[in-house]
């Protein structure tokens, strides 16, 4: 099942989400340093990041034509639901980090069919984001230590930390911009 969301939209929204989650680091950095080492280990957010994963799963399979599956849409969410409470109770450690993998997966695709749908070169940009998107949610999926090692090297100074949460405002501004004017 295919449900086209505008790019319009999803720049925008990709947009105020970038400069939503830069903003602290511009303007509280030694809080925001706090609370982004700590994430990579978080488990609230894991949960939380599966939990939207696991349901963005089962609307996917339930809205999809059982004649084009190979199995029964009821071994496919048991299944689904298996692999969460796995994730959650064997792989707990960097569940933040693994959750939000997962998002980044999801969201990409979606962001790709909406750049889809446009013929406009602007329409790259997006693709680019989903692209990255893509190969960082398979990277840090694989080794979600990584993440934390980023982390800790963004954080270093505030000087460092405030610099790159400033570009990531300044480039969530340029995909609004896009949204509003572009697409």
């Amino acid at each position: 099942m295919y449900h086209f969301i505008p790019l319009k939209a999803v720049a925008i929204a990709v947009g105020t989400a970038i400069i939503a989650t830069r903003l602290p680091g511009v303007l509280k950095p030694e809080a925001y340093r706090a609370w982004l080492r700590k994430f990579p280990r978080a488990v609230a957010p894991g949960i939380v990041f599966l939990s939207i994963a696991l349901v963005w799963c089962l609307f996917i399979v339930n809205g999809a034509r059982e004649d084009g599956m190979a199995v029964p849409k009821h071994v496919v969410y048991l299944f689904l639901i298996g692999v969460y409470a796995g994730l959650i109770v064997l792989k707990f450690d960097f569940l933040a980090v693994r959750g939000l993998s997962i998002l980044l997966l999801m969201i990409a695709k979606v962001v790709v069919d909406s750049a889809n749908q446009l013929e406009t070169p602007w329409r790259l940009v997006m693709t680019v984001i989903a692209y990255v998107w893509a190969i960082a949610g398979t990277w840090f999926t694989v080794s979600p230590y990584r993440m934390r090692d980023l982390i800790e090297w963004a954080t270093v100074t505030d000087g460092r930390l405030r610099t790159l949460s400033a570009i990531g405002c300044v480039f969530g501004l340029f995909l609004i911009a896009l949204g509003l004017f572009v697409y």
